[in-house]
């Protein structure tokens, strides 16, 4: 009885070692089977955030892309404009001095000329070099007898007209004792040279117009129409120094273009500082073109 209860608890404890081994066995797979899928999980789950984190990256730097591009853009149709209304403001410039009066442009300050002077001489003995007193000087119209002013020298042989027009005039310089001197000269602000009293009698020519001292109608029309015709053409170049921006295929070019619509004088500085701003952009906005941005 002892023998057969013996071995039926052995059998027991062996059937029993075996569940136990089998369920051990069976909680260690269960065990490194989550183990596994929690690892697949959270690789799975980073790989998704990289490529989430990547996509969401390269759609920022598109944007900034886009943006960047956009702004260059708005550069670019800025300068054209600036450019275009530079060269609008030279045409207007030159067809003004085509249609401008020669008289008028002689009369400007181009040519630095004033209406009127005023006239100082010096009427000075021919023997000594001192000044004479009480000399009759006289304005006369060039080629008559009309006297335009009239006056007298100081103590010290110096006189004065005030006003006197510049153009060709003659000086009638007299006096008791002295040699009469008729002098044609200019008027200049310089004043005329010293009047030298020789005593005796008789009259003195002296010429003091020179040939080529003043601009002539037909030079002032030539100059003019020369400038005008520099100004229109100037302009037109600035047109097309503005299409070229528009087009942004050849940077050096437009800005060879827009410099030289810089001769174009729009209302004298305006005109021109219009252009260099809209060149000044051109340098910024460069990547635009096509040529620059193939580099």
């Amino acid at each position: 009885m002892t023998t057969v209860d013996e071995n039926e608890m052995e059998e027991r404890r062996a059937a029993l070692r075996v569940r136990v081994q089998s369920q051990l066995e069976a909680s260690q797979k269960a065990t490194e089977s989550r183990k596994k899928a929690a690892s697949e999980e959270l690789v799975v789950h980073s790989s998704e955030l990289e490529r989430a984190v990547e996509k969401a990256t390269v759609k920022f730097q598109e944007k900034i892309d886009e943006l960047d591009q956009s702004d260059r853009s708005r550069i670019l149709t800025l300068a054209a404009s600036l450019i275009l209304i530079g060269s609008i403001f030279g045409m207007a410039t030159g067809a003004l001095i085509l249609n401008g009066n020669p008289d008028e442009l002689l009369n400007s300050t181009l040519f630095e000329t004033t209406d009127t002077v005023d006239v100082t001489g010096l009427a000075v003995e021919a023997v000594d070099g001192n000044g004479v007193e009480n000399v009759t000087i006289q304005l006369l119209r060039l080629g008559t007898d009309e006297v335009i002013g009239e006056t007298r020298t100081d103590s010290y042989g110096y006189f004065n007209f005030k006003q006197v027009i510049t153009q060709a005039t003659t000086l009638k310089v007299f006096s008791d004792g002295y040699v009469t001197v008729e002098r044609d000269f200019i008027p200049e602000e310089a004043g005329v040279r010293p009047i030298t009293m020789t005593p005796g009698d008789g009259e003195r020519y002296e010429n003091h117009i020179s040939n080529n001292g003043g601009w002539t109608l037909e030079s002032a029309v030539a100059l003019s129409t020369a400038i005008g015709i520099i100004t229109v053409i100037s302009a037109l170049i600035g047109f097309q120094a503005a299409v070229e921006v528009r087009r942004a295929k050849h940077y050096r070019r437009t800005q060879y273009l827009a410099g030289l619509s810089l001769f174009s004088r729009g209302l004298i500085v305006f005109g021109p500082l219009l252009i260099l701003i809209g060149m000044i952009l051109l340098v910024i906005a460069k990547e635009q073109f096509s040529d620059v941005g193939d580099d």
